[in-house]
């Protein structure tokens, strides 16, 4: 079992690991103010699609020929998983990499637009070390060979890779890397990095390693995970990002959601538009905060930017620890969008609330404003719902 600051890889199905979780035991004397305002997390409109089963976790590609398409990791093999009827039901296509002394996670597919060319990017954990390694596919899925590695072999955590397209072609993946907040003079705090190609292929240089999002108020704790980039328009990027609390909240840090955006095609960082997404309402009776993360997202209908998230603030009792193992977790799944503008954000509103163990939420937009949303519900069953 992989414990990264208090996060394991778990479950018959290893999922992307929640990187961003901070040490429960961390104590800071500067608390971050308190401003309740939060709404209960409530709502309808989400419909079941696939209530168990294999399917694909958190990230769908459409093939060529009209297929979905997404990973699953099993923990030694990056599973294949496959849909010829817009996401009802799935079978197994194969698989993109398996070898049993690695541990695969954080798996993500992105295909090249107008082609038949899939990459996929994941985690390797092996000897106690980790790397980014992208794999392609140039038949739509139906093999796959090594194409490189972004960073790694390291002992530092680096991970939960997501791959984008700018829109001059370059190919970017954005990541968690422990190593680059080392590297930077912040050991134990992790930053997201971005990498990126000239093109679709060659080496990962052509920006050297970007420092995308992080914390910057002195005396903060930064530990940012699990990008996911949208585009804006032009050369206006977003990520959205998994956090924790800068500051404690009654004595620990709970799971925030973020976003950053950028003007020149990630080269570059707005810090000015940095902006909490989502923060959970504080549990009365421990002054703890509740958690929000694991978050996804897209761009709907060339609109707003919605955001799928898990978080236990239903759960009425003492918020989970951000250390707490996911599969432990009690939690619902949630949505937020964005509303006048891509600086302000909704309430809550729920997309899952029938169980209380789910992870990694994946939103794919099947045509204009029809999503559907894969989450992890352990056991090797994932559930797919939509939104019409």
């Amino acid at each position: 079992m992989n414990k990264r600051f208090g996060v394991w890889a778990i479950s018959l199905i290893f999922t992307a690991s929640l990187c961003a979780c901070g040490p429960a035991e961390d104590a800071d004397v500067s608390p971050e103010p308190v401003a309740q305002s939060e709404e209960a997390l409530s709502g309808a409109g989400w419909t079941v699609l696939k209530a168990s089963g294999a399917a694909p976790i958190r990230s769908i590609v459409r093939r060529s020929d009209g297929w979905l398409l997404g990973p699953r990791s099993n923990g030694h093999e990056i599973e294949v998983w496959a849909s010829s009827n817009n996401g009802v039901s799935w079978f197994r296509h194969g698989s993109v990499a398996n070898n049993a002394s690695v541990e695969f996670g954080d798996v993500t597919m992105l295909r090249v637009p107008g082609t038949k060319t899939i990459f996929c990017a994941f985690r390797e954990h092996s000897n106690g070390q980790f790397r980014v390694t992208v794999t392609r596919s140039d038949n739509d899925g139906n093999t796959w060979v090594y194409d490189s590695t972004v960073v790694g072999p390291v002992s530092r955590f680096v991970g939960a890779p997501f791959l984008f397209i700018r829109g001059n072609g370059d190919l970017q993946i954005y990541y968690d890397s422990e190593e680059l907040a080392a590297q930077r003079g912040y050991p134990g705090h992790q930053w997201i990095a971005m990498q990126g190609r000239t093109g679709k292929t060659g080496p990962w240089t052509a920006y050297g390693v970007v420092t995308v999002a992080r914390e910057t108020a002195a005396g903060a704790l930064s530990r940012e995970g699990m990008p996911t980039v949208v585009q804006l328009g032009g050369d206006r990027l977003m990520v959205v990002t998994e956090g924790v609390e800068p500051f404690t909240t009654g004595g620990v840090r709970a799971n925030v959601i973020n976003s950053i955006q950028s003007w020149d095609g990630g080269r570059t960082w707005d810090y000015s538009l940095r902006r909490t997404v989502y923060r959970s309402p504080i549990h009365s009776g421990s002054g703890r905060r509740y958690n929000a993360y694991v978050p996804y997202a897209i761009r709907v209908g060339n609109g707003p930017v919605g955001v799928a998230f898990c978080t236990d603030e239903n759960k009425g009792t003492t918020p989970d620890l951000s250390s707490t193992a996911p599969h432990l977790r009690q939690c619902h799944v949630g949505y937020v969008s964005t509303t006048t503008s891509f600086e302000t954000w909704s309430g809550p509103s729920a997309i899952w609330t029938g169980s209380i163990r789910n992870y990694t939420p994946g939103l794919f937009e099947r045509s204009s404003n029809d999503v559907i949303v894969t989450i992890d519900a352990f056991g090797g069953n994932q559930r797919v719902m939509r939104k019409p």
